[in-house]
This record gives structure tokens, sequence and C-alpha cells, in this order.
């Protein structure tokens, strides 16, 4: 059976100054793909992959009326954008979206190049993008990979800080039940519950939690969220070693807070205003 959304894709990490970026990731122990440029979104990029989702870090190289939006998103400071959605396909999606009120604009086309073996290959996408409207704080969207295989590569999902993938998204919310509706438009009935004061969204693989801010200063103490309103404000990888994530930071000189044994936090000012929390699980 196809389903129109069948989990995270990968995470869009909006930056001001992508070569600054670029640095701070890969003092993050990340191995940072060579940069790809969107020519008809007017944006370039950084991949970080791992085996079946990834995150990018993006940057506006010339303004388009493809990136108006994220143009004045900047303006509030960088940080985590967008949760683009796996999917079966874009059409699959945009009808699905479309049955649920979600006012979805029609799949857009676009590709990047990439060097693959000394070739130069062009990985492409139709994606499918969500009004404002029905924005609850994150920028959802759906990504249908055309090429997989110029994405997904296992020589590309080695980095030396041990990462393995995503364990989920926090997002800021002060008030977050009342986003319960509009995600079960995405999700599907029934995939947000509650969880103490805030709420969880089953993605079909990774969760999306939102909390208050007061919350959220709880859970993660010593971290000061970039933007006073609400906002997707938290990134969680899982690494394969904890301890040897923790030495390579310090040894790169990354300030590193630790809440608890399992758990090392990034300030948004070593991830471009992006909070990146390390866990196991």
């Amino acid at each position: 059976m196809k389903h129109a959304v069948r989990g995270l894709d990968h995470v869009v990490v909006m930056v001001d100054g992508i070569d600054a970026a670029e640095a701070m990731y890969a003092k993050l122990g990340f191995q940072v793909q060579p940069r790809g440029f969107h020519r008809k979104l007017g944006t370039a990029n950084h991949l970080m992959i791992f085996d079946t989702d990834y995150f990018e870090i993006l940057g506006i190289v010339e303004d388009t009326e493809f990136n108006a939006e994220r143009r004045e998103w900047l303006r509030g400071g960088g940080g985590l954008a967008n949760v683009a959605l796996a999917t079966d396909g874009a059409d699959l999606a945009f009808d699905a979206f479309k049955a649920g009120g979600l006012q979805p604009d029609g799949p857009l086309f676009f590709d990047r190049a990439v060097e693959i073996a000394g070739k130069t290959e062009h990985a492409q996408f139709r994606t499918v993008r969500i009004p404002k409207t029905h924005m609850p704080v994150v920028g959802f969207f759906v990504c249908e990979h055309l090429t997989p295989q110029f994405v997904y590569r296992s020589e590309w999902a080695r980095h030396p800080n041990g990462a393995r993938g995503i364990l989920g998204v926090t997002v800021i919310a002060e008030q977050p039940a009342r986003w319960a509706a509009e995600l079960e438009k995405y999700f599907g009935k029934d995939a947000v519950r509650g969880e103490g004061g805030g709420i969880v969204a089953d993605s079909g693989t990774q969760p999306i939690h939102y909390m208050n801010r007061q919350d959220y200063l709880r859970r993660y103490p010593g971290i000061t969220p970039v933007r006073p309103v609400d906002h997707p404000a938290l990134l969680s990888i899982k690494v394969e070693n904890l301890a040897a994530c923790e030495a390579l930071l310090r040894r790169n000189g990354v300030k590193v807070l630790k809440p608890d044994s399992g758990r090392l936090l990034v300030p948004p000012s070593e991830a471009a205003d992006l909070t990146v929390e390390f866990r196991e699980n």
C-alpha cells in the first residue's frame, strides 16, 4: 500500500552565512557533503547524510520568488525551519493534502548537481509545499526522491562523531495542544498524543515533540532559545558512542552541555542557531 506520508525524510536548517555554517558542522564532527546549488530556487546547501534520513544546512545565494518566505524567516535568525516528509509520490501527497484541507501547492520539480566517483550526476526531487496558513509552527513539506541513489550513499553516512540518524525534532509552542488537529491532517487520526504538558506527533518514523517554553528550559537546561516566539528549536541525533562523541566535540573546542549521562547538548551559538542534542537512543 502506498502512503502520502511515510515518515521523516530530512530536516532543513536555514543559515545566514553558509560558509560559516559549513565550518561549524564540520567542527561538530559531521561529514559535510560538498555544496550543492538549487538554481531554480536560488539556494545552496550542504547535506549530512545518514542511512535513511539526513539534514541539510540551506542558505540563500540569489533572491527568487521561490525563496521569498525563507528570506523573510531569516530576518529573525537562522535555525531549524522545515521538516521534509517522505512519500510514495508527490502526486499522491498532493491529492491527500488537498482532500485534508491543507491547500497544498502543486508538485514542484527541481534538481542539483552532485559529484559521484568523478562524474557529475543530478539529484532530482518533486516537492509539495503547504502554505503558512496551515503551518503548525514547523514548515512541513513532502519530498519525493526521483534519484535516491544520488543522495543516500553509504560512504556519505560515515561521520567522525559517530552520528547514525535523526531521533526526532523538538518544537517550542506556548500552547502545544492547539496544533493537534492540524498535525493530524498531515499524519492521520490518532497520530498525536499528549506528553506531559505538551504533545508528540508520530510522523511514521521519528517523533516531533511540542512543548511550551518553560518545559523546554527544564528539559534542556543552559540552552537559550534563539527566538522569543514559537519555533522549531532542537534536532536530536543518534550517535554510536556518546563518550566518543563528547571527546571529539571537546577536542574540537565545541561548547558542550551535559545535563545528564545520556545526553549532550550543543547550543545554538555553536550550530548556526540550531540546538543539537546527541544521544545513543
